[in-house]
């Protein structure tokens, strides 16, 4: 009685959707009444599930890791969700579900202007809950989905994808990309970004899903994927876990380091720290939290 109590709530929601959430039910029962529980009570889901059918049915499907249950899902959902209100962002992701919210502009050396963008919920939906975007000439050149969870008791930030453009042309742009942006890398660029949503929200740690862990459900895609997530994790200077991930620091400023480098670099060097502390400020008037965040 109590579970059809609970599944009442969503009867607006397509049948396929609701059969989805029958079946998951009966599979799992306890699981799927603690997250149809939470749904309707969370300031961001609760009036946003009918957009995003698919949220109501992601803890039966693989997510962030291949080594997740259908328990450890529902937790981790729970927990990112709950992260967000906690510090007061409930707003800026659901504004984030409607459409990309800008978080910093910057132009380029070449006067092209670029945008760092968020999205939720409906992007990379099986490998994080919020998109990190990375916009050049209107195009998106790399996204980063991303999701809060606890492990040892704090909470971190992790990645669970990672994506650059895959059209024609892409290569070219992403080069022209990096000069403009000053020799960095846009991809380091992203990174160095999310480091910093993990400094000001008070994660001690950015977590990065590996190539063993990361989510492909179709064959064909996982034919075809060439991306090397531990090669590239690696080459920014994170670490092996325990548990099979990688984890590296968060960032409260700039990663450059002038003094040792050549003079005759040290200009460039200058306008690329410059861009990054654009970037690094607007991250700031959007994820400063309403508390102060409790560090690990």
């Amino acid at each position: 009685m109590k579970f059809r109590t609970t599944y009442s709530r969503f009867d607006r929601t397509g049948i396929k959707d609701r059969a989805k959430i029958f079946l998951g039910g009966l599979l799992f029962p306890a699981q799927t009444r603690q997250w149809l529980d939470f749904v309707a009570e969370d300031d961001i889901l609760r009036d946003r599930f009918h957009r995003f059918p698919r949220a109501l049915c992601k803890i039966y499907r693989p997510y962030l890791s291949t080594r997740m249950n259908c328990s450890q899902r529902v937790t981790v959902l729970t927990q990112h969700y709950r992260f967000l209100c906690q510090r007061g962002l409930a707003d800026l992701v659901g504004a984030a579900t409607h459409e990309p919210v800008v978080l910093s502009e910057w132009s380029c050396k070449s006067g092209q202007i670029a945008q760092m963008q968020l999205t939720a919920i409906h992007e990379g939906h099986r490998e994080g809950d919020l998109c990190l975007r990375l916009i050049y000439k209107s195009q998106l050149i790399y996204s980063a989905s991303l999701v809060f969870l606890e492990v040892d008791g704090c909470t971190h930030l992790m990645v669970g994808r990672l994506q650059g453009m895959a059209s024609e042309g892409s290569l070219a742009l992403i080069r022209e990309a990096t000069r403009d942006f000053h020799s960095c890398r846009p991809v380091n660029l992203l990174l160095a970004a999310v480091r910093n949503i993990g400094h000001l929200l008070g994660c001690p740690k950015v977590l990065l899903v590996s190539n063993t862990h990361r989510i492909s459900i179709n064959i064909w895609r996982r034919l075809k994927i060439t991306s090397n997530y531990d090669q590239l994790w690696a080459e920014i200077g994170a670490t092996w876990r325990a548990d099979g991930d990688f984890q590296i620091g968060v960032l409260a400023d700039p990663d450059i380091d002038l003094a040792s480098a050549p003079s005759k670099k040290r200009s460039e060097l200058r306008k690329k720290q410059t861009l990054m502390q654009t970037v690094f400020d607007g991250l700031k008037l959007q994820f400063t939290p309403v508390d102060s965040p409790q560090r690990c």
